[in-house]
């Protein structure tokens, strides 16, 4: 007989437990049963997960279930930018298109809102709802009384309240870290503004690997 190989056996194992109605189960509890040592666990989950094998979304220690049975649970990004940044933002946007494929993130920028809309209320709803808010920082956006005092004043209080998290991108050179911000761990690496680097898609792909990890703690961890 044919041995069965481990990412076989876990995804027999997270049916099992899943049931006919494809509930969710904690990796806690199928780790416990495949009885594996966390770091083949967590390679063997990574690997399904790339194939979009398995779905995860937030609860204590992360919980999955196999795909097709459940909806994966993307997490809401908000990108706050000042539009002198349009370029840059929608050049990241692409980069962060992946990410989306992936079931990970939903991405909502204000191009979004359609004609008719509240413009302001539509922000503040979209930014009320964001697991994780992406500040593109230049000096346009310190400056603009919207960007800095609005959207990043609202961003800031809802991470206090652990209902979000803000992560600076900072898109040109400025004194970011004078800002609100400067407690913050920002991105792309160093806090380098994406301007300055030789190869800016490398900027981008840094800032893209970046936001993925943070949603993989933030839906695994939460």
């Amino acid at each position: 007989m044919a041995r069965i190989s481990d990412r076989d056996l876990f995804l027999r194992r997270l049916i099992a437990l899943s049931g006919a109605e494809g509930k969710f189960v904690s990796n806690e509890i199928l780790r416990a049963a495949l009885k594996w040592e966390k770091t083949k666990y967590d390679a063997i989950h990574h690997s399904l997960r790339q194939e979009e094998k398995i779905v995860v979304k937030r609860g204590r220690g992360g919980l999955l279930a196999p795909t097709g049975a459940s909806k994966a649970e993307r997490l809401k990004l908000f990108v706050s930018y000042s539009h002198v940044d349009k370029e840059l933002k929608d050049r990241l946007t692409k980069h962060l298109r992946p990410l989306e494929n992936e079931n990970l993130i939903q991405v909502w920028v204000d191009h979004q809102i359609t004609a008719g809309d509240d413009w302001d209320r539509e922000i503040g709803k979209k930014l009320g709802e964001a697991d994780i808010v992406l500040t593109l920082v230049s000096i346009d956006f310190i400056n603009s009384k919207y960007c800095y005092d609005v959207e990043l004043e609202k961003a800031l209080e809802r991470e206090t309240e652990g209902k979000s998290r803000v992560i600076p991108v900072i898109l040109r050179s400025c004194l970011w870290n004078k800002s609100p911000l400067g407690r913050l761990k920002a991105m792309p690496t160093d806090g380098k503004a994406v301007s300055t680097w030789t190869d800016v898609d490398e900027a981008l792909t840094t800032i893209a690997s970046g936001v993925r990890e943070a949603a993989i703690a933030m839906l695994e961890n939460s």
